[in-house]
């Protein structure tokens, strides 16, 4: 995949309203590939259980046990040739590629156009590496055939510990089938004020979840898209997605990206740094 150089006005859509879409950001070939690595990923579970009861239709290729425990080590979670190197295991590096020079290098462009976070004094020791855009995780989201597999409105980062939302993070929905209202597409509330992003003047409840076709209020709405678009989201983004009705397996790739490494509090005496990762903290770049 050559590099994509978003427009200014891209950028300038995506900072005040916390999404942007891109049609055919995968080629045939690199559809193909995450297509087959998901198919993988998920019979994989299937071995292992129900894919909507046990594994909550969220697979992550290096957390769902199809590597083990030890092959997963601080390196693989921290550094570009061992993780590239572990993944070749299961992909061709033509994906891996892909998603550290095709998703990463467009994430780069929005996260270093975005308002930034402020920085707390516990938090400011850790921002030496603010600048530098890291993958934080990765994960297939497949839905079965006829199953109300539902995600609630939230946001990204609120499922970061509070210590942890010190950077700014950019989720790539990456649809690998063509996606609709009957088969549980993304539905996205866009940024209200441009000059506060991700401040939303009130929650909405875990049962205004779309319904018919309708959001039933305010300015969200179903994002419907053909396979291979990619769909950017701010951490911050309001967005839900309704089960799948139809008769086939619907299935989208993100990764997720933050402006500099995401970590957890570490313990009083802790010497290893790599394993204060929130998820992982690879750059994309070898710079």
């Amino acid at each position: 995949m050559p590099p994509i150089r978003l427009t200014d006005e891209q950028l300038a859509f995506f900072r005040t309203r916390g999404y942007l879409v891109v049609p055919g950001f995968l080629t045939a070939h690199e559809l193909a590939l995450y297509r087959a690595e998901s198919e993988t990923l998920v019979n994989h579970c299937y071995e292992q259980g129900d894919l909507v009861a046990d594994w909550g239709c969220v697979v992550e290729p290096l957390g769902c046990g199809y590597f083990s425990d030890p092959e997963i080590t601080a390196g693989v979670r921290t550094d570009r040739t061992r993780y590239t190197e572990l993944r070749a295991h299961l992909s061709p590096r033509h994906l891996v590629r892909c998603t550290l020079d095709g998703f990463g290098l467009c994430a780069q462009q929005l996260l270093l156009h975005c308002p930034q976070r402020t920085a707390t004094p516990r938090t400011a020791a850790r921002l030496s590496d603010a600048g530098t855009v890291f993958l934080l995780n990765e994960q297939y989201i497949v839905k079965p055939p006829h199953t109300g597999a539902e995600f609630a409105w939230h946001q990204d980062t609120a499922y970061f510990r509070s210590e942890e939302r010190s950077h700014a993070v950019v989720s790539v929905w990456t649809p690998l089938d063509d996606v609709s209202v009957g088969n549980g597409t993304v539905w996205v509330d866009p940024f209200p004020d441009p000059d506060r992003p991700g401040c939303y003047a009130q929650g909405v409840a875990a049962d205004t979840l779309p319904r018919g076709g309708s959001a039933g209020s305010g300015t969200a709405f179903a994002v419907e898209l053909a396979a291979g678009t990619a769909l950017f989201m701010d951490g911050r983004l309001r967005h839900c997605s309704t089960g799948n009705d139809s008769g086939r397996f619907r299935s989208v790739y993100m990764p997720q990206f933050s402006l500099g490494r995401v970590e957890r509090p570490r313990p009083a005496g802790a010497k290893d740094a790599d394993s204060a990762c929130t998820a992982f903290a690879i750059p994309i770049t070898n710079g």
